[in-house]
């Protein structure tokens, strides 16, 4: 505050900006020059406002998203140019005038209701835009409820300390179809059991959990109901006693009811976890139920957290779904998941079988479907990681198509798919590609799933290295179990480290673009024995640097496929391997047509316009050259 930060470029995407009003009761200083110039996915958080001023935000407007953080959590409500919001945790409302410049802070008329001493099983607050305070100072046993069906509109809550670990708390009854649930639950605040959305039955507009400094028992963030719109929860800090949910429990068995949610968002900054996560619902079916529970799209972002369960710890980012009897179709259906892990400790060692992270869902006699996944892990301490999800007791967790991203973090295992319980199951996924660009994989990396009824299939199952980190890993093509060679690709793309683990059961290895690393592995089983070197998209300065160094190497009776842009990057002279390629045939191709096939090693073409080209040795380096 009183200070002038001038933006007059573009901000990236994603980026955060911070106006601190702090202390102030008014302040006319311009921050930005050109509000247009901030992009719609940057974050203008305001603090320390002050009810009853004007604070000018720009010389010029714009009506791109703006993020009003508050200081009770109001941590993703957006605002534009000419819009108002309200947040009864601040008992504030804010308003961007109509061009976007300004942003005017006035007091909330609704008063916050404090409330202390015992308060009786099955109370209920008052609603309609208020926020109901329970203090360090407020005790609770039995159910209590947030919101009743009488409250037309939002409904807030703030656990300031309050003593509820004997409680069961609903953010609404069971026949609520209002607004937006809001909790907030902070310093040392204790609650039993959790469902911050409605009731079973119960209708909610949103739910927004926020937890910091709070104990928790066992938690369902959506509830036992149906939520409209989004739910989000914020965890920056706790203890979590039991399974956390960031979606809401479908109880088919007992309601006969079919439910459905918006999308689900689940952040974590930190915290003590003695159960599972589960990214997204939890759906119990009834015998040979037609019902279906849908969910709109999963973003999970870890920064940090911790486990107490050591190596038993799981992220489960699709959720669970359970019945009494397999079926055919879908009890449980999740649209796209996207998970961002750049931080926290999730396992005490070495990962056990069917532990860690999932991209999928827990299927437990019952079939669960999720589409697009997409885990990118940048940190952390993990046991395996899984892009499909786990199956038990004849049940099928189904994913169609799987990118998993490592870029950091120590990882046990990965594999393209999931895994399934001795008591049977299967999972299955459709199309794989596992791209590595960092990280400590202290395992090995399975392009398909962990076990034999683990299936993977599709147009590509891949596996990427890129950068310039050093692995000794294995990476393998097929399953943990079952070790049977397949039709996955292994490539290193502008990757510049050294590999020194094991590689086998890939239908080919390529490299490409501006690749110039080190094999040190004694031996790469490639199933059908294809190899590729290709030159379409590498920098010319690299033109005496060579894709690949592997000293034992053994091309013997292997196919080496060789691909440049065009015939002047062909005659170039171009550094292929330090490789010895004795007993290889080689296939060349000139953009996308196939000018010579099964040439021998260090023997010419012989006819056409290349004749008397051929891939030979010259001083240890194997190119493809003209005749003397």
């Amino acid at each position: 505050a009183g200070g002038s930060m001038v933006m007059t470029e573009a901000g990236d995407t994603g980026k955060l900006v911070t106006l601190d009003f702090t202390g102030t009761t008014g302040n006319q200083t311009v921050y930005i020059t050109d509000l247009a110039k901030v992009k719609a996915s940057t974050e203008i958080v305001l603090k320390g406002e002050t009810a009853g001023n004007t604070y000018t935000i720009a010389t010029s407007g714009s009506t791109e998203k703006y993020v009003n953080c508050g200081e009770w959590g109001l941590y993703d409500d957006s605002i534009k140019a000419g819009e108002t919001i309200t947040n009864a945790f601040t008992s504030m409302t804010y308003t961007f005038d109509a061009t976007g410049k300004a942003i005017a802070v006035s007091a909330f008329t609704a008063a916050t209701q404090e409330a202390a001493g015992s308060i009786e099983s099955g109370t209920t607050i008052n609603g309609n835009g208020k926020a109901a305070k329970w203090t360090a100072n407020t005790t609770a046993t039995g159910t209590i409820k947030a919101a009743t069906s009488s409250i037309a509109g939002d409904a807030w809550l703030e656990l300031d300390g309050a003593n509820l670990a004997g409680t069961t708390l609903y953010g609404a009854d069971s026949s609520f179809a209002g607004g937006a649930i809001n909790v907030y639950a902070t310093n040392d605040a204790t609650v039993g059991n959790l469902a911050a959305g409605a009731e079973a039955t119960g209708t909610v507009g949103a739910v927004k959990l926020t937890v910091d400094d709070a104990t928790i028992g066992l938690a369902y963030a959506g509830g036992f109901g149906n939520v409209t719109g989004a739910t989000e929860t914020l965890i920056e800090n706790g203890t979590f006693q039991k399974d956390f949910y960031a979606g809401a429990l479908a109880n088919y068995a007992k309601t006969g009811t079919t439910t459905s949610a918006g999308d689900i968002s689940l952040d974590i900054e930190a915290g003590e976890f003695s159960g599972n996560i589960y990214g997204a619902a939890s759906v119990k079916a009834g015998a040979a139920t037609s019902l279906v529970h849908n969910v709109g799209d999963v973003t999970i972002n870890v920064k940090g957290g911790e486990t107490t369960k050591g190596n038993q710890a799981c992220l489960f980012a699709g959720g669970y779904a359970t019945g009494s009897a397999a079926s055919d179709s879908a009890v449980y259906t999740v649209n796209n998941i996207d998970v961002t892990i750049d931080g926290g400790t999730w396992t005490s060692g070495d990962a056990c079988g069917g532990r860690g992270v999932f991209g999928g869902i827990f299927a437990s006699q019952v079939t669960a479907v999720a589409e697009d996944i997409t885990l990118t892990i940048n940190g952390g301490t993990f046991g395996n990681v899984y892009g499909g999800g786990w199956a038990q007791k004849n049940g099928v967790s189904v994913v169609d198509d799987v990118e998993i991203n490592i870029d950091g973090g120590t990882i046990a295992n990965v594999f393209g798919g999931g895994t399934h319980s001795t008591s049977g199951g299967s999972t299955v996924v459709d199309d794989v590609a596992i791209n590595v660009t960092g990280g400590n994989i202290t395992g090995a990396i399975y392009a398909r799933g962990q076990l034999d009824g683990d299936a993977v299939s599709g147009d590509e199952v891949s596996v990427t290295f890129s950068g310039d980190t050093n692995f000794g890993c294995g990476v393998y093509g097929y399953s943990y179990v079952g070790g049977e060679a397949s039709d996955a690709l292994l490539s290193f793309t502008a990757y510049t480290g050294t590999f020194s683990g094991k590689i086998g059961g890939f239908d080919s290895i390529t490299f490409d673009d501006d690749t110039a690393m080190t094999l040190s592995t004694a031996a790469a089983d490639v199933s059908n024995g294809k190899w590729e070197f290709d030159f379409t998209d590498r920098d010319a300065e690299l033109a005496g640097t060579s894709l690949l160094t592997w000293s034992t190497a053994d091309f013997a009776g292997d196919t080496v496929k060789v691909t440049f842009a065009d015939a002047t990057q062909a005659a170039a002279g171009w550094s292929i391997a330090d490789a010895a390629f004795t007993g290889a045939t080689f296939d060349l191709y000139i953009g996308s047509d196939k000018i010579a096939e099964g040439i021998a090693y260090d023997t010419a073409i012989g006819t056409g316009d290349w004749a008397d080209w051929k891939f030979t040795d010259e001083n240890g380096t194997l190119k493809f050259k003209q005749l003397a």
